[in-house]
């Protein structure tokens, strides 16, 4: 009999991309806190608010998952600052609920985050001090924290900047760059973020191997090398053979100036070195430029 496996925040880019892998080698629960008509209908997804304990309660008890993967998260890092209780209950009660519900031997795999440093001294690998300085950061290393206080099994996962071709998804750096320049449109990027990017299907690669081994602890995963927001916006560009005179260059100092809703600080070099994933897990990575070569042609 094939595994159970219960994926919260699943319309999500991470969520949308599990359910379509491991669907046809577990039996997939799919939840969200607000299903689409087409996701109910065509994707067979259910309504979960892991903020509500009694929600949570309900699903766990009907279908007994052996796996929850906890992709739910309140992601808009600017809104986090002026949400704080919203940010609170969905990345750090909601998880607490997902274990206080699940069986002990119900195996936990916690989707974190670049975030939880503070992006003085990057790459950083998975032993490094944790220090975030927003409050998007906060909250995931406080989720980080409970698991790792509990008797279970548990891997963490922290990527950075995911991106596939879900030109659909809000958070995809990549979409974004990539429809806008498709529509000829000027952007302006930041030049001084620095990160080693993750594409999707690298990511669920890893999950399901830290499934499959059950393995327990914190992973990081990115592409090979590091790089600022404006030379991925430029990789994409070259790779998709896109005028880059559409992209222009700003630094973090000009966009806290000139934009009134970005007022979350970030962390400016918060690349994760991959050497512990690739040796534990046996997972390959790549540089950017190669991913992205490898996404246009899934794309063709």
């Amino acid at each position: 009999m094939a595994r159970k496996i219960l994926i919260t925040g699943a319309e999500g880019q991470l969520g949308k991309a599990l359910q379509i892998s491991l669907s046809d080698k577990f039996e997939i629960l799919s939840t969200t806190r607000k299903p689409s008509k087409v996701a109910i209908n065509n994707r067979n997804i259910f309504k979960l608010d892991i903020t509500d304990n009694e929600d949570v309660s309900k699903y766990i008890t009907s279908f007994d998952p052996d796996i929850i993967i906890n992709c739910a998260a309140y992601t808009d890092v600017d809104n986090n600052e002026e949400n704080k209780d919203l940010a609170h209950k969905v990345n750090v009660q909601g998880l607490n609920n997902l274990i206080q519900s699940s069986g002990k031997d119900t195996y936990i795999v916690q989707i974190s985050s670049d975030y939880v440093f503070d992006g003085t001294d990057g790459p950083y690998d998975e032993d490094d001090h944790t220090f975030p300085v927003n409050y998007y950061g906060k909250t995931k290393l406080e989720a980080e924290n409970i698991l790792r206080g509990t008797r279970r099994k548990w891997v963490i996962i922290r990527p950075n900047v995911l991106y596939s071709d879900d030109l659909f998804c809000k958070g995809n750096f990549f979409a974004w760059v990539y429809k806008s320049l498709l529509k000829g449109e000027n952007i302006s990027v930041i030049t001084d973020q620095i990160s080693n990017p993750t594409p999707i299907y690298q990511l669920v690669t890893s999950i399901f191997q830290s499934i499959l081994l059950t393995y327990e602890g914190i992973l990081h995963i990115g592409s090979d090398d590091c790089v600022s927001r404006y030379e991925f916006a430029t990789k994409i560009a070259k790779v998709f053979s896109f005028d880059t005179s559409f992209i222009s260059p700003i630094d973090t100092k000009l966009l806290f100036k000139n934009v009134k809703s970005y007022i979350a600080e970030r962390p400016m070099h918060s690349g994760l070195k991959v050497n512990k994933i690739e040796r534990e897990l046996n997972i390959s990575t790549y540089p950017l430029e190669y991913s992205l070569k490898q996404l246009k042609a899934s794309m063709t």
